[in-house]
């Protein structure tokens, strides 16, 4: 959620403590976990005011929280055991990335991630495959665990509202960046259309590399991130229905 929409969500875990039990049964008070997220642009100061608010409430718990990059950053008190950093575009990329390698050696006992937007928004062009490929390379490169987030809503590459990124070609361009490949071999695997091919080339990877998959590429957003996992499963692809 938003940093300003912590204050409500606070008021939202008080009245659940209002509340009496049900039928006389005893309530289970687990608190409430939340995750704070701040688009780039954000007043530092305000998302480090909801990530106090938050981690001083034992009603709730707060899990993570994501910021855009700016010159500072990494002086912000956010008080959350992951951190995720949202990289900006082109030439700047790599100074997030190197920030964010030498907080994961420094701090170790917070969890770092950089996260890059793979759908489009009013100011954000969809990357292209070519922009995207670059981004899992400079992120492998500095040891740095990418989050991707919008538009990972199919399983393949394909245009539905426009051209969209398929979560199997990520998945596969990671595989692939981990293994060594050039940029134009990403991208040619993110721009892959064909649900065989990226299926022969996970099914292949050895459960080291699958570990190494998902350390390197530990989540990613969608609206409904159920989205993908349904279609997987229609495919026979998943073997448990999401919903």
């Amino acid at each position: 959620m938003p940093p300003n929409a912590i204050p409500a969500a606070l008021d939202l875990a008080g009245l659940a403590d209002l509340a009496g039990p049900d039928d006389g049964e005893v309530r289970d008070e687990q608190p409430l976990d939340i995750a704070i997220a701040a688009r780039p642009g954000t007043p530092r100061e305000d998302t480090e005011y909801a990530a106090q608010l938050a981690a001083a409430d034992s009603r709730v718990v707060l899990r993570a929280v994501e910021v855009g990059w700016e010159d500072g950053w990494e002086r912000a008190d956010l008080a959350a055991p992951v951190l995720v950093v949202e990289l900006p575009r082109g030439t700047e990329q790599p100074l997030p990335l190197t920030d964010l390698a030498i907080a994961r050696a420094e701090r170790p006992d917070t969890q770092w991630l950089a996260k890059f937007r793979t759908g489009a928004t009013d100011s954000w062009a969809w990357p292209t495959e070519n922009e995207l490929a670059r981004t899992i390379q400079n992120a492998l490169a500095m040891d740095v665990p990418l989050k991707l987030t919008g538009g990972l809503h199919h399983a393949v590459r394909g245009r539905h509202t426009g051209e969209e990124h398929g979560v199997l070609n990520v998945l596969a361009a990671f595989a692939a960046a981990r293994a060594g490949r050039s940029v134009p071999f990403l991208a040619s695997v993110l721009a892959e259309r064909d649900l065989a091919v990226l299926v022969a080339a996970l099914t292949d990877l050895t459960p080291d590399q699958v570990s190494m998959l998902r350390a390197d590429f530990p989540s990613y957003g969608c609206c409904d991130v159920l989205e993908p996992l349904a279609e997987l499963t229609a495919l026979d692809l998943l073997t448990k229905d999401p919903s």
